[in-house]
C-alpha cells in the first residue's frame, strides 16, 4: 500500500512541475506572439508556485503597451497573481492588491486619459477558441480625463466571446456596476455625486488597429454599434432605466435612441437651466410636454416612459430638447 501511494505521490509531483514548467513556458510565448499585433507585455519577475494544491502564476511589475492604436493605451501593475486547481486550469483567480494604472497618450506626449484603481480581484475564464471572460471587483477608483471623476467602487464583466481567432465579428460585451460614482463639480439640484450607475453594453464589429479616430471611422462604416442591453441610474431623486443603440455619424458624434423610463425628470430640467445649457422659458415648456406623459411609477411617484435620442448635436427626451450633447474628441 505504501509503495503504491509513493508511486502516486511521485506521479502527481512529476505531473504538478511539468504543466508548472508549460504553464511559465506558455505565458512567456504568449507575451511574445502578441508582438506581431503591436501589443508589448513585460514584467520584472515571473514565478509559478502553488506545489501540491494549487498553481499560482505570479508578476513583479508587469506592463501592458498596445501600439496598435494611436493614442496607444498603457496598464501598470506592480503586483499581479493568478491562481488555478491543478484540475481546472481554465478558470484563475486574480489579485493586484496594490492596484493598477493606466494611460491613453500619443508616444511621448502627456497621457490625455488616466485611470488609477487603489485595490482589484477577480476571475478570468478561458474558453476555446480565443473566447474569454473577466470579472474585476475594483475599489478606490479614479478616473480622469480633463477633469476627475473618483469612484468608490465597482465590479465589470468583460466578455469576448468565441471566434475572435478566426476573425468572427466581434461581440464584446461590458457590464459595469459602479457606486458612489463622485464627479467634478454639482450639477444643480442633483448634486456631485452618482449614488448607482448599472449599465451592461455589447459592442458590435472589429475595431481595426491604426489612428483612433481612423479605427473609429472604419468601426462605423463596417456597421459598428453599442447596443445597451441595460441601464439603471440612481442620483438624488433622478432614476431612470433604459436599453438602446448607439452609433457614430460622420463627424463621429455620438447618434442614437434609447427606450426606458424617468423619475424626477424636473431635477434633470432645473440642473439644465442652471448650467446654462437650456433656457427657463425652454424648461416650462418642456415640464408641461413631460407632465402630460407622466403616470405612477411601481413606487407611486410620477414615471414618464418615453424615448431619449441624440441625433444632430442635441439631445432629446421625449419631445423635449435637453440641450447639445457632449462631443467625443478622439485625438
Amino acid at each position: 500500500m505504501c509503495a503504491v501511494l509513493l508511486a502516486v505521490a511521485g506521479a502527481y509531483t512529476a505531473y504538478w512541475f511539468v504543466v508548472a514548467g508549460r504553464i511559465e513556458g506558455g505565458v512567456v510565448e504568449w507575451s511574445q506572439a502578441r508582438r506581431a499585433d503591436k501589443i508589448d507585455i513585460s514584467w520584472q519577475k515571473l514565478e509559478v508556485s502553488g506545489f501540491p494544491a494549487a498553481f499560482r502564476v505570479a508578476f513583479a511589475a508587469a506592463a501592458l503597451h498596445d501600439g496598435s492604436v494611436r493614442p496607444s493605451p498603457e496598464l501598470h501593475i506592480p503586483i499581479l497573481s493568478g491562481t488555478a486547481r491543478p484540475w481546472d486550469l481554465a478558470d484563475w483567480r486574480l489579485a493586484a492588491p496594490e492596484g493598477f494604472t493606466g494611460d491613453l497618450a500619443h508616444t511621448g506626449a502627456p497621457a490625455t486619459a488616466s485611470l488609477a484603481v487603489h485595490t482589484a480581484d477577480g476571475v478570468a475564464t478561458i474558453e476555446g477558441d480565443g473566447g474569454w471572460k473577466l470579472w474585476l471587483a475594483m475599489q478606490g477608483i479614479t478616473l480622469e480625463a480633463g477633469s476627475r471623476v473618483q469612484i468608490s467602487s465597482a465590479q465589470t464583466t468583460f466578455t469576448v466571446p468565441p471566434g475572435v481567432l478566426r476573425g468572427d465579428a466581434m461581440a464584446a460585451a461590458l457590464a459595469v456596476d459602479a457606486s458612489r460614482v463622485k464627479l467634478p463639480g454639482a450639477v444643480g439640484p442633483l448634486g456631485d455625486t452618482i449614488d448607482e450607475l448599472d449599465f451592461g453594453a455589447t459592442v458590435k464589429g472589429n475595431f481595426p488597429s491604426g489612428k483612433l479616430a481612423d479605427a473609429a471611422a472604419a468601426w462605423r462604416d463596417a456597421g459598428g454599434r453599442l447596443e445597451l442591453d441595460h441601464l439603471r441610474l440612481n442620483w438624488g431623486s433622478l432614476g431612470a432605466t433604459a436599453t438602446g443603440t448607439i452609433a457614430l455619424d460622420q463627424e463621429l458624434q455620438p447618434i442614437g435612441g434609447f427606450s426606458g423610463a424617468v423619475q424626477g425628470y424636473d431635477q434633470i430640467l432645473a440642473a439644465l437651466v442652471q448650467n446654462g445649457q437650456m433656457r427657463a422659458a425652454d424648461a416650462g415648456l418642456a415640464r408641461i410636454a413631460l407632465t402630460m406623459l407622466a403616470k405612477a411609477g411601481p413606487d407611486g411617484k410620477p414615471e414618464i416612459k418615453t424615448a431619449f435620442t441624440i441625433q444632430n448635436g442635441q439631445m432629446f427626451l421625449g419631445p423635449a430638447r435637453l440641450g447639445k450633447a457632449p462631443r467625443l474628441t478622439w485625438e
